[in-house]
Protein backbone atom coordinates (compact mmCIF):
# COMPACT_ATOMS: atom_id res chain seq x y z
CA UNK A 1 0.00 0.00 0.00
CA UNK A 2 2.67 2.28 0.69
CA UNK A 3 4.48 1.63 -2.22
CA UNK A 4 1.45 2.56 -3.67
CA UNK A 5 0.53 5.66 -2.39
CA UNK A 6 4.43 6.98 -3.11
CA UNK A 7 3.91 6.03 -7.03
CA UNK A 8 0.72 7.85 -6.25
CA UNK A 9 2.87 10.87 -5.07
CA UNK A 10 5.50 10.89 -7.48
CA UNK A 11 2.74 10.64 -10.80
CA UNK A 12 1.28 13.69 -8.39
CA UNK A 13 4.65 15.87 -8.25
CA UNK A 14 5.61 15.06 -11.99
CA UNK A 15 2.74 16.32 -12.82
CA UNK A 16 2.98 19.15 -11.22
CA UNK A 17 6.44 19.96 -13.07
CA UNK A 18 5.00 19.50 -16.18
CA UNK A 19 2.24 22.12 -15.29
CA UNK A 20 4.81 24.20 -14.04
CA UNK A 21 7.24 23.91 -17.17
CA UNK A 22 3.84 24.37 -19.20
CA UNK A 23 2.86 27.51 -17.72
CA UNK A 24 6.16 28.85 -17.54
CA UNK A 25 6.90 28.08 -21.34
CA UNK A 26 3.55 29.84 -22.17
CA UNK A 27 4.41 32.53 -19.73
CA UNK A 28 7.79 33.16 -21.67
CA UNK A 29 6.15 33.05 -25.01
CA UNK A 30 3.50 35.51 -24.01
CA UNK A 31 6.28 38.35 -22.98
CA UNK A 32 8.59 37.91 -26.14
CA UNK A 33 6.28 39.48 -28.40
CA UNK A 34 5.68 42.48 -25.68
CA UNK A 35 9.39 42.76 -26.08
CA UNK A 36 9.87 42.52 -29.48
CA UNK A 37 6.77 44.59 -30.67
CA UNK A 38 8.29 47.31 -28.97
CA UNK A 39 11.58 46.57 -30.73
CA UNK A 40 9.79 46.58 -34.04
CA UNK A 41 7.91 50.16 -32.95
CA UNK A 42 10.50 51.97 -32.09
CA UNK A 43 12.68 50.94 -35.39
CA UNK A 44 9.54 51.80 -37.63
CA UNK A 45 9.28 55.19 -35.51
CA UNK A 46 12.79 56.04 -36.74
CA UNK A 47 12.56 54.57 -39.76
CA UNK A 48 9.40 57.04 -40.42
CA UNK A 49 11.08 60.17 -38.91
CA UNK A 50 14.26 59.44 -41.31
CA UNK A 51 12.19 59.28 -44.25
CA UNK A 52 10.11 62.39 -43.32
CA UNK A 53 13.75 64.35 -43.23
CA UNK A 54 14.55 62.77 -46.55
CA UNK A 55 11.56 64.03 -48.09
CA UNK A 56 11.57 67.31 -46.39
CA UNK A 57 15.26 67.90 -47.69
CA UNK A 58 14.15 66.79 -51.02
CA UNK A 59 11.07 69.22 -51.36
CA UNK A 60 13.36 72.14 -49.76
CA UNK A 61 16.21 71.69 -53.08
CA UNK A 62 12.87 71.08 -55.50
CA UNK A 63 11.30 74.45 -54.07
CA UNK A 64 15.38 76.17 -54.83
CA UNK A 65 15.71 74.50 -58.11
CA UNK A 66 13.17 76.02 -59.92
CA UNK A 67 14.96 79.59 -59.48
CA UNK A 68 18.05 78.52 -60.61
CA UNK A 69 16.53 76.49 -63.76
CA UNK A 70 15.02 80.12 -64.71
CA UNK A 71 18.22 81.93 -64.88
CA UNK A 72 19.82 79.44 -66.90
CA UNK A 73 16.56 79.44 -69.02
CA UNK A 74 16.91 82.93 -69.43
CA UNK A 75 20.25 83.66 -70.10
CA UNK A 76 19.80 80.91 -73.10
CA UNK A 77 16.82 82.47 -74.16
CA UNK A 78 18.31 86.12 -74.24
CA UNK A 79 18.85 87.46 -77.40
CA UNK A 80 20.85 90.36 -77.61
CA UNK A 81 20.21 91.43 -81.07
CA UNK A 82 16.62 91.51 -80.20
CA UNK A 83 16.29 93.45 -77.51
CA UNK A 84 13.14 93.62 -75.19
CA UNK A 85 12.09 97.13 -74.98
CA UNK A 86 9.13 97.87 -72.70
CA UNK A 87 7.84 101.96 -71.38
CA UNK A 88 6.76 102.37 -67.65
CA UNK A 89 5.70 105.59 -66.23
CA UNK A 90 8.57 107.50 -68.74
CA UNK A 91 11.22 105.13 -68.32
CA UNK A 92 12.05 103.13 -71.25
CA UNK A 93 13.72 99.77 -70.25
CA UNK A 94 15.82 97.28 -72.53
CA UNK A 95 15.91 93.92 -71.45
CA UNK A 96 13.85 94.65 -68.20
CA UNK A 97 16.60 97.60 -67.51
CA UNK A 98 16.64 101.06 -67.53
CA UNK A 99 18.70 103.86 -66.61
CA UNK A 100 19.99 104.47 -62.67
CA UNK A 101 19.62 100.50 -61.68
CA UNK A 102 22.16 99.08 -60.06
CA UNK A 103 24.75 96.60 -61.12
CA UNK A 104 22.65 93.62 -59.44
CA UNK A 105 20.06 94.52 -61.14
CA UNK A 106 21.51 94.15 -64.59
CA UNK A 107 22.90 90.94 -63.26
CA UNK A 108 19.34 89.52 -61.91
CA UNK A 109 18.12 90.32 -65.15
CA UNK A 110 21.08 89.55 -67.71
CA UNK A 111 22.88 86.72 -65.73
CA UNK A 112 26.59 86.62 -64.75
CA UNK A 113 27.78 86.29 -68.12
CA UNK A 114 30.15 89.85 -68.20
CA UNK A 115 33.22 90.71 -68.50
CA UNK A 116 34.22 93.99 -66.49
CA UNK A 117 35.82 96.46 -69.11
CA UNK A 118 37.46 99.83 -66.67
CA UNK A 119 37.34 103.11 -67.93
CA UNK A 120 37.41 103.26 -71.67
CA UNK A 121 37.36 106.88 -72.33
CA UNK A 122 33.49 107.27 -72.09
CA UNK A 123 33.42 109.31 -68.45
CA UNK A 124 32.17 105.85 -67.16
CA UNK A 125 34.05 104.44 -64.01
CA UNK A 126 33.42 100.89 -65.28
CA UNK A 127 31.26 98.65 -67.91
CA UNK A 128 29.04 95.86 -68.20
CA UNK A 129 29.82 93.83 -71.44
CA UNK A 130 28.04 90.83 -72.31
CA UNK A 131 29.05 88.88 -75.56
CA UNK A 132 30.25 91.99 -77.07
CA UNK A 133 27.21 92.92 -78.10
CA UNK A 134 25.50 94.57 -74.83
CA UNK A 135 27.52 97.53 -72.56
CA UNK A 136 25.88 98.67 -69.86
CA UNK A 137 27.81 101.70 -67.97
CA UNK A 138 27.92 102.90 -64.69
CA UNK A 139 28.62 106.23 -62.77
CA UNK A 140 28.33 106.79 -59.37
CA UNK A 141 26.92 102.89 -58.92
CA UNK A 142 24.34 103.50 -60.95
CA UNK A 143 23.76 102.59 -64.57
CA UNK A 144 24.19 105.76 -66.81
CA UNK A 145 23.62 104.25 -70.40
CA UNK A 146 23.24 101.37 -72.24
CA UNK A 147 24.95 100.36 -76.15
CA UNK A 148 23.21 97.45 -77.71
CA UNK A 149 25.99 96.24 -81.02
CA UNK A 150 25.01 94.56 -84.01
CA UNK A 151 20.60 94.97 -83.47
CA UNK A 152 18.76 92.73 -85.59
CA UNK A 153 17.59 95.55 -88.33
CA UNK A 154 14.32 94.28 -89.02
CA UNK A 155 13.27 93.55 -85.88
CA UNK A 156 14.01 97.31 -85.15
CA UNK A 157 12.25 98.29 -87.72
CA UNK A 158 8.65 96.35 -86.31
CA UNK A 159 9.59 98.03 -82.88
CA UNK A 160 9.70 101.51 -84.03
CA UNK A 161 6.48 100.63 -86.18
CA UNK A 162 5.16 99.46 -83.39
CA UNK A 163 5.95 101.62 -80.76
CA UNK A 164 3.15 104.14 -80.11
CA UNK A 165 4.95 106.77 -78.09
CA UNK A 166 6.42 109.82 -79.57
CA UNK A 167 9.13 108.64 -82.34
CA UNK A 168 10.52 111.09 -84.77
CA UNK A 169 13.83 110.99 -86.98
CA UNK A 170 15.80 113.80 -87.51
CA UNK A 171 17.30 116.22 -90.32
CA UNK A 172 21.09 115.23 -90.63
CA UNK A 173 19.73 111.62 -91.56
CA UNK A 174 22.75 110.44 -92.90
CA UNK A 175 22.54 106.80 -91.03
CA UNK A 176 18.81 106.48 -91.22
CA UNK A 177 18.70 107.84 -87.21
CA UNK A 178 15.62 107.10 -85.38
CA UNK A 179 14.32 108.08 -81.91
CA UNK A 180 11.59 107.18 -79.15
CA UNK A 181 12.01 110.30 -76.19
CA UNK A 182 9.78 110.44 -72.80
CA UNK A 183 9.00 113.78 -72.19
CA UNK A 184 8.26 112.94 -68.27
CA UNK A 185 11.74 111.40 -67.80
CA UNK A 186 13.70 112.73 -70.58
CA UNK A 187 15.03 109.40 -71.53
CA UNK A 188 15.94 109.26 -75.17
CA UNK A 189 16.11 105.83 -77.23
CA UNK A 190 18.34 106.16 -80.70
CA UNK A 191 18.98 103.94 -83.16
CA UNK A 192 21.58 104.79 -85.68
CA UNK A 193 23.75 102.72 -88.33
CA UNK A 194 27.54 102.69 -88.11
CA UNK A 195 28.18 103.23 -91.78
CA UNK A 196 31.86 101.34 -92.13
CA UNK A 197 30.22 97.79 -91.02
CA UNK A 198 26.31 99.06 -91.13
CA UNK A 199 25.66 97.82 -87.98
CA UNK A 200 22.56 99.30 -86.12
CA UNK A 201 23.86 100.60 -82.52
CA UNK A 202 20.86 101.42 -80.02
CA UNK A 203 21.25 103.70 -77.25
CA UNK A 204 19.26 104.20 -73.99
CA UNK A 205 20.54 107.87 -72.94
CA UNK A 206 19.56 111.07 -70.97
CA UNK A 207 18.49 113.07 -73.41
CA UNK A 208 17.18 116.04 -71.00
CA UNK A 209 13.19 117.19 -70.69
CA UNK A 210 14.30 120.18 -72.51
CA UNK A 211 16.10 117.95 -75.41
CA UNK A 212 13.86 119.45 -77.99
CA UNK A 213 14.00 122.94 -77.55
CA UNK A 214 17.84 122.64 -77.38
CA UNK A 215 19.53 123.95 -80.63
CA UNK A 216 22.09 121.69 -80.72
CA UNK A 217 20.15 119.00 -81.36
CA UNK A 218 19.25 118.19 -84.57
CA UNK A 219 16.14 118.93 -85.75
CA UNK A 220 13.34 116.35 -86.28
CA UNK A 221 12.48 115.71 -89.78
CA UNK A 222 9.23 113.70 -89.09
CA UNK A 223 7.49 112.92 -85.42
CA UNK A 224 5.73 109.88 -86.24
CA UNK A 225 2.23 108.91 -84.71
Amino acid sequence: MSNYLREVKDLTDSKHRVMRNVVNAIETNSRKPKHKWRYVLISAILTIGSTLFVLNQISIENERQPATEINKVTEVLLDLEQPTFTEEQGLFYLHGVTLGDSQSRVIELLGENYKIQQEDGSGADFVMVYDELARFFFYEDKLDWILLEKVDKNYFDQMFKDYAGFKFKTTTDVNNDRFFYSKETGQLLKATTNVPNEDLYLYLIRGGKDLLENPDFPKWEQIIN
